[in-house]
């Protein structure tokens, strides 16, 4: 019995490591459907033909709070463009996120309850994590805890991926 354990924990692992190798630039995202704190939905067909900027955070991660001014005036800086949409899926069920919203307004358009679609993403789990897609509905740019996040490539990254 142990043994049988042992091997399909294995084969889980390694199922999720060649998963893991499966989502990187130019590839195609994932399914998700995402509810947002609007009341409104939003699945991979309704962003076609738009660059989506996803950020992936929860609201009890201090790296995920310092950077929604930046995000802020990013959304900002883009507001005149309806080519673009600012998503940021959150861990947290509604209520805690419009809580915190009162305190640090987020410009995005925030979905609540999304862990189901940070786990087809953020494979890695780390947050906050970042991600551009760009019209045709693949990745352009990956930012998961691979390196130091830097607000000025998450902007250079946009910017080339709307070009």
């Amino acid at each position: 019995m142990i043994k049988n354990v042992f091997i399909l924990l294995a084969f889980f692992i390694n199922f999720s490591l060649v998963s893991q190798q499966n989502l990187k630039v130019n590839t195609n995202i994932p399914d998700f459907k995402l509810w947002l704190t609007d009341g409104t939905k939003l699945t991979q067909e309704d962003i076609k033909e738009k660059v989506v900027v996803f950020k992936f955070w929860f609201t009890s991660c201090m790296p995920c709070l310092v950077d929604i001014p930046k995000l802020n005036n990013l959304v900002k800086e883009f507001d005149k463009r309806d080519d673009i949409l600012f998503i940021a899926p959150a861990l947290d069920r509604k209520p805690i996120i419009e809580k915190l919203l009162k305190v640090h307004p987020f410009n995005f358009k925030i979905a609540y309850s999304a862990m189901d679609v940070s786990q087809k993403f953020n494979l890695k789990q780390v947050y906050p994590s970042y991600f551009i897609i760009d019209k045709k509905g693949k990745i352009s740019y990956i930012d998961s805890g691979n390196k130091k996040s830097e607000f000025k490539d998450l902007r250079n990254a946009l910017i080339k991926t709307l070009k």
